[in-house]
């Protein structure tokens, strides 16, 4: 036996189902047994899409000093672009989002280089400046790992729609030592290339 279903009960079960997050069959079910008129709906459910969430440590821009900063960062060592970055477990944490370091200053700000001694400052190519930049009269030993900077760099490879490697880009990867300093940010940044 089939029965028939007015169009106008159509219309409020589109509606109960689009307000309460429900299937169209439960809504027109729940119209079809509900004999009050006067029946207020239930509040609205959360909904089950969550918003995204990052991990996100801010580090400091580099000291410029008297130096002309970059003219495509602004000094900042950044392009304003970020990597989302996985964590492999199940704990639910959320991704960290890293920043894309300038490649016009590789990190370091400046708009100045020697093509010889660069600008004395530490770039993404440089790997041995993060050891080297230590000064031994320090009375706290720094971090092991990042000697003190907070964070180190980190390649990484943006790709194409097809799924192709297209740039090589570096990345401004915080060190644990800066654990403390995590914040989530929820929502989606600017542009998450990663």
């Amino acid at each position: 036996m089939s029965r028939h279903v007015s169009n106008d009960l159509k219309r409020r079960a589109r509606a109960l189902a689009a307000q309460e997050n429900i299937p169209y069959s439960a809504a027109l079910a729940r119209l079809r047994t509900s004999r009050d008129a006067t029946h207020t709906p239930p509040p609205p459910r959360p909904s089950t899409w969550t918003v995204p969430q990052y991990l996100f440590i801010d580090l400091p821009a580099p000291e410029l000093g008297d130096a002309r900063p970059c003219d495509d960062c602004g000094g900042n060592g950044l392009t304003g672009e970020t990597f989302a970055l996985g964590v492999n477990d199940d704990s639910g944490t959320p991704p960290l989002l890293v920043e894309v370091v300038c490649p016009s200053c590789l990190g370091c700000g400046r708009a100045e280089h020697d093509e010889e001694r660069g600008c004395g400052f530490l770039h993404a190519e440089d790997d041995e400046g993060l050891l080297d930049d230590w000064d031994d009269e320090q009375d706290e030993e720094p971090c092991y790992s990042c000697h003190g900077h907070l964070f180190y760099y980190l390649p990484g490879i943006t790709k194409d729609d097809n799924g192709e490697p297209e740039q090589v880009v570096y990345l401004r990867h915080p060190c644990g030592c800066t654990e403390d300093r995590a914040r989530i940010i929820t929502g989606e940044p600017e542009k998450v290339i990663g």
